[in-house]
């Protein structure tokens, strides 16, 4: 890399807002933690989940229907979940080990997402974790499910583990649709969960960008704490 891209990337980080985000003591919030502040492979000065986590800040909005003001216009998130809703798309929360084989249809409706081959994890079927710290919930077409989204919470957080539509139906405004309906199911909770993660914007690339942006997503710094 060289010096004036290297002092570029610096003056971008410089200029990204701080936020802490507490984890809790559970399995899961240990591995979080582990998992975000170990080294970046590739960048060794910086921690692996700490520069340009795209994050949705809950607490900025009062209530579900600031949150869905907040992505709403042209070509907006709210747009395309109202496209799918006017489609007869449903969103709910399921069992993902009553729904392997649906879960594996839609991982292999296309052999790579985002210009990338699809990870081997998500070529065979698996036993899904059950307890509080792992949530599922899919988008409908009647009876068949056509998205689903893996989240695990710890602490002040719920991370958008995995999230994948299948490709037959992503038209139609799906994958706009689950992270909108779950980002207005966490906040008409009112519980605990303060951020909304979805990986980071650094190595994301164009396309993948600009759905978290339209999704209400922002990047940060983070430090990462546990209670």
């Amino acid at each position: 890399m060289g010096f004036s891209k290297f002092k570029k990337i610096i003056g971008d980080i410089v200029k990204l807002p701080i936020v802490s985000v507490v984890l809790d003591h559970s399995e899961e919030g240990h591995r979080l933690f582990r998992a975000f502040t170990r080294l970046h492979p590739r960048y060794l000065i910086f921690r692996q989940k700490t520069i340009g986590v795209a994050l949705i800040k809950l607490n900025d909005f009062e209530n579900s229907e600031a949150y869905t003001k907040s992505v709403n216009g042209k070509n907006s998130a709210a747009y395309f979940s109202r496209k799918a809703t006017r489609a007869g798309y449903t969103f709910k929360s399921i069992d993902a080990n009553v729904l392997t084989d649906a879960i594996f249809e839609i991982n292999s409706s296309a052999g790579s997402r985002q210009g990338r081959e699809m990870d081997d994890s998500y070529k065979k079927k698996l036993d899904y974790p059950v307890n509080e710290n792992n949530l599922y919930f899919g988008v409908f077409k009647d009876n068949l499910l056509v998205s689903y989204l893996w989240v695990v919470k710890s602490g002040e957080l719920a991370v958008l583990n995995r999230l994948l539509g299948h490709a037959d139906y992503l038209n139609d405004g799906i994958m706009y649709f689950m992270v909108t309906s779950y980002v207005e199911n966490e906040l008409a909770q009112n519980g605990r969960t303060r951020f909304v993660m979805y990986d980071t914007f650094f190595g994301a690339g164009d396309g993948l960008k600009m759905f978290k942006t339209r999704c209400g997503f922002n990047p940060y710094r983070v430090k990462w704490k546990q209670s």
